[in-house]
């Protein structure tokens, strides 16, 4: 009994999605990521999109955005996560309110999971 449960655990986990930690080293130049004031709806709401440049499939992805002052101080930071997964190649985005006193945006993607393919070492 406890041998097949240990067993069906390592298993589990071995076939469960790799999950990105924050600022993962993996996300570093394997996605592209733009933002802009979102030119309809409600007001204060900026717009960005994420880009994956890797070869894996991934979903659940999560990205901070941090805002900065014009004296490039910064004044806020928020998570968000983008809609859906994002193929090869593929874009997809997400929206957030505005930070107050921010006047540009530094945005990352810090967390992931891979849903298929694979993401190549560093």
């Amino acid at each position: 009994m406890k041998v097949s449960l240990v067993l069906g655990l390592a298993v589990a986990l071995i076939a469960a999605p790799v999950w990105g930690q924050e600022h993962d080293p993996f996300a570093a130049g394997r996605f592209h990521v733009t933002w802009e004031p979102r030119p309809y709806g409600a007001p204060g709401m900026i717009e960005g999109h994420v880009h994956n440049d890797s070869m894996a499939r991934v979903a659940n992805v999560r990205v901070e955005v941090e805002g900065l002052a014009a004296d490039h101080h910064l004044v806020g930071r928020k998570l968000a996560w983008v809609i859906g997964d994002i193929v090869p190649g593929g874009e997809t985005h997400f929206v957030v309110e505005s930070l107050p006193g921010a006047v540009t945006y530094r945005i990352d993607v810090v967390s992931f999971d891979v849903v298929s393919g694979g993401v190549e070492a560093p």
